[in-house]
């Protein structure tokens, strides 16, 4: 009893410890854990079998037999195969604690009462039965491992089996989706053998083609969609993919069932099979006969586009010609007219006749410098220039405008933090300035204006900050949202108070834009606005002897100019009265030429060191005249284009036809007789030309 009750908690024991400890390392991945606490509680379980019979043995005394040790031991051993396919090692242990427990009762026996006799434990007879109860065993044992082996290998073919026959119908199923996508599909699909013979198209290639399934399947691709087109039967880039067995994706002319000619775009792929082979093609097919239209009109459309934005430049650039030569003659005229003794109502006459013909010149200007804007050819020139000369020459310009609008003040304060000197476009900044402080000269009736400048040093840029504020109108707060949109003013009355284009502002904030910089505005109706900058330049480290005074007033020396010869080529005979007019007080020698052809004939004869070259002539152009010149075996003089016409694409014709310079009509005298004078003091016009066209 003793021994059945510790067999039995020993048993349970062992079924507790697999059911619990070891399941639960198991579920969370610590298998060596799980298998040495196996090993453990297998060895546990036959040391207790030992021991029961140990117990049996030593206790029965004289009545005690090996063979019924052997028998139970045998028992457990039986239980040990059963379980050894699951863990052989578990196995094993128990099945060596069986094998070795009746040697060690045996021993200890015979060390007991001093005699081997012990080992002569039965007859040949039971000798025999036991040896052949360790062969049935054995077989047993083995027997059972591979039975183990093939029921485990079975259990792996069967999920094997059962894997291949769900992926067989998860494809199968992949399979009726994609034949029922590419029958329903929009664009048509076609299959087709190595020979281009149609295997199966869809529902999309009827409706597209108007051929059925059955008038398709069987023929030659080609042969079907080409109709009584031969050209189209002949050899394709599509047919050369084929023969490749390359992938194809193109466009392909085809007829259809009814004689409507069709574009497609086919994307045609080859299918191989499992030796590389191809098995055939997949051509996807889609109708693009409406895009097609549509490309052609739209190339249409952008060629009449650009055919009128050519025409739109053509316009502008006669009318910029055909208004400032005239305009060139009224403004020189009264500026010559302004030089002579005049009563007082003469002079204001012609200081009407002035200011109107500079505001007539400000709307063309204005309408060129938003063409060039809407055509992207806006280009920065950046300069070194002093600030503080910048700002009080723009103000002094603007000073008449200011007095005659009722006397008012302008003050600027430019920041002492502010570098003398800087690197930006100034020409196109003096632009923006300009109309700023026009702008709010022109809108405050009396008051003040004020031009604040300073200096912003960052990490990243550098930039020059500046702000116009004034005391006039104001802005509605409604219209300051639009205020830089073209033609655009506050309010209709002041349009008609004022006047202007309503461009300035727009064309300031595209060249602020250009420059990288930005341009703000803040406003009240009846206080007046301020309109704020930051533009980003480069700053420029100059000491004072490298700089002159702001306010030193310069001297202009005419003895540089003794001895030059200036040659004048212009068709228009006020404006070669108003040139001569203009130099006829400097010490040179001036000749004129009517004509481009003149211009040459007169550049062979006379040898002149300045040419101002008017672009357009009769005869012969002044880009054509300059070529001429250009190619004389003579002293090559500077050719300056004195020009009406105002684009960067002019000024670029002119310095590619070999001309050095290019000045604008209408030209001021003071402008011209400054450039002159600046001219002789530099020293040739060639070096100036290859200043220009380098870019700096």
């Amino acid at each position: 009893m003793l021994a059945f009750v510790m067999l039995l908690v020993v048993d349970l024991l062992d079924c507790w410890i697999l059911h619990r400890p070891v399941r639960r390392l198991i579920y969370h991945d610590d298998l060596k854990k799980a298998e040495k606490i196996t090993v453990w509680s297998g060895a546990m379980q036959g040391v207790s079998l030992g021991v029961a019979t140990s117990i049996y043995f030593f206790l029965a005394g004289e009545e005690a037999n090996i063979l019924f040790v052997i028998g139970g031991l045998g028992m457990g051993a039986v239980n040990s195969a059963i379980s050894m396919p699951k863990f052989p090692l578990v196995g094993l242990v128990r099945l060596g604690i069986y094998a070795a427990t009746p040697c060690v009762l045996l021993s200890v026996k015979a060390l007991q009462i001093q005699s081997f006799d012990v080992f002569n434990f039965t007859d040949v007879s039971g000798t025999m039965l036991l040896m052949c109860m360790v062969y049935m065993f054995a077989a047993f044992t083995k027997s059972g491992m591979n039975n183990f082996r093939i029921t485990q290998a079975l259990e792996t073919k069967k999920t094997e089996l059962k894997t291949a026959n769900a992926r067989m119908l998860n494809h199968q199923k992949e399979l009726r989706k994609l034949s029922l996508v590419a029958r329903k599909a929009n664009d048509s699909v076609v299959l087709s053998d190595p020979s281009r013979r149609i295997m199966w198209v869809n529902e999309a290639f009827t409706r597209v083609t108007g051929f059925t399934s059955q008038e398709a399947i069987g023929n030659k691709i080609a042969d079907l969609l080409a109709g009584n087109d031969n050209s189209l039967k002949q050899f394709q880039p599509i047919d050369e993919a084929v023969q490749s067995g390359c992938a194809y994706h193109g466009e392909v002319e085809n007829i259809t069932r009814d004689g409507r000619r069709i574009w497609v775009d086919v994307n045609l792929f080859p299918v191989h099979d499992e030796e590389g082979s191809i098995e055939f093609f997949v051509a996807i097919e889609r109708d693009i006969t409406e895009a097609k239209v549509q490309a052609i009109e739209m190339a249409e459309a952008r060629r009449a586009a650009e055919e009128g934005a050519r025409a739109k430049a053509e316009f502008l650039a006669n009318m910029s010609h055909e208004i400032r030569t005239p305009l060139t003659g009224i403004i020189g005229m009264a500026d010559l007219l302004s030089e002579t003794h005049l009563t007082e109502l003469q002079s204001q006459y012609t200081r009407t006749i002035v200011g109107s013909s500079q505001s007539l010149m400000s709307v063309i200007n204005d309408v060129l410098d938003l063409s060039q804007l809407d055509a992207g050819r806006l280009e920065l020139s950046p300069v070194d220039f002093c600030v503080n000369a910048f700002f009080n020459d723009t103000i002094a310009l603007l000073g008449s405008s200011s007095q005659k609008n009722g006397g008012i003040q302008i003050s600027l304060d430019v920041d002492e933090t502010c570098p003398r000197t800087v690197n930006a476009d100034e020409s196109r900044l003096r632009q923006v300035v300009v109309n700023l402080i026009g702008n709010a000269i022109k809108f405050t009736e009396r008051g003040n204006v004020f031009v604040r400048v300073w200096y912003e040093d960052t990490l990243a840029t550098s930039n020059l900050c500046f702000e116009v504020e004034d005391t006039g109108i104001g802005i509605p707060e409604d219209k300051l949202g639009k205020i830089f949109d073209r033609f655009t003013q506050a309010e209709a009355e002041t349009t008609r108070k004022f006047g202007g284009t309503g461009l300035g502002l727009t064309i300031s904030k595209h060249i602020i834009d250009v420059m990288g910089g930005q341009i703000s505005v803040t406003s009240k109706p009846g206080q007046g606005s301020v309109f704020r900058v930051k533009v980003p330049i480069i700053s420029q480290l100059a000491t004072q002897e490298h700089l002159p005074a702001d306010d030193e007033e310069k001297v202009v020396n005419y003895s540089s100019l003794e001895g030059l010869k200036i040659l004048i080529a212009e068709d228009n005979k006020t404006n070669r009265l108003l040139l001569s007019k203009y130099l006829d007080s400097l010490p040179v020698t001036l000749s004129f030429a009517c004509d481009g052809l003149e211009a040459v004939q007169q550049a062979w004869e006379t040898h002149p060191d300045l040419i101002f070259m008017d672009v357009s002539m009769p005869n012969m152009s002044g880009l054509d005249a300059t070529k001429e010149i250009r190619a004389l075996d003579i002293d090559q003089p500077c050719i300056v284009a004195l020009t009406a016409h105002a684009f960067d694409s002019e000024m670029q014709s002119c310095l590619d036809a070999g001309m050095d310079h290019f000045l604008t009509k209408p030209i001021r005298k003071r402008e011209l007789v400054d450039w002159i004078v600046h001219h002789c003091q530099q020293g040739t016009g060639r070096r100036i030309s290859e200043v220009k066209r380098s870019g700096t």
